[in-house]
């Protein structure tokens, strides 16, 4: 049987399924060590989900952390990508779900899921002390969509985050608004 022509089994320069289950590892280590409460895997071609699955459950089950399949059905089907959502608490799965039925996908609003993929946040103790920001903005390309996608098989027409980055912002604010005043 031939493989689908969007699915992992298919030739790249880069191998896919690799590269997705080496993204989906380093997630599980940082929510294991608690660095981040959730992450998305790689977004992945609805043919790769059977490839994916058994190795990725392996990976998250080895970290102590959980998976959940997102099949995004209120992406258009021609442009319908999946992910997987790996979570340590149940409680970051539970919000994430929330924000979903609100209408929310993360491809289309991403700025509504930053907290939660803990994007320039941070917590613990004296956290409400710590100011996140970036000590140098450098243009950076989208790797991840260039390696694993067709041109143009995003949903997103202007690039793989349509949300101007937490730390852009909190730069653009005023000074006082920054240090809390």
């Amino acid at each position: 049987m031939e493989a689908h022509k969007n699915s992992v089994a298919s030739g790249h320069s880069i191998d896919r399924k690799s590269f997705m289950l080496g993204m989906i590892t380093a997630f599980a280590e940082c929510l294991a060590g608690e660095a981040k409460k959730l992450a998305f895997s790689p977004p992945f071609y609805p043919a790769d989900y059977k490839s994916l699955r058994e190795e990725a459950e392996r990976i998250c089950q080895e970290q102590g952390v959980f998976l959940w399949h997102e099949k995004n059905a209120d992406l258009p089907a021609k442009k319908r990508l999946h992910w997987l959502v790996l979570f340590k608490f149940p409680e970051e799965l539970k919000e994430y779900k929330k924000l979903r039925q609100e209408g929310f996908n993360p491809a289309l609003h991403f700025e509504k899921f930053t907290a939660m993929l803990s994007y320039g946040s941070v917590w613990g103790k004296k956290a409400d002390k710590v100011v996140p920001r970036m000590r140098e903005k450098r243009p950076v390309l989208d790797s991840v969509a260039r390696i694993l996608l067709k041109p143009g098989d995003w949903p997103i027409q202007s690039g793989a985050r349509p949300a101007t980055p937490p730390q852009e912002l909190r730069a653009r604010r005023p000074a006082d608004k920054r240090d809390g005043r």
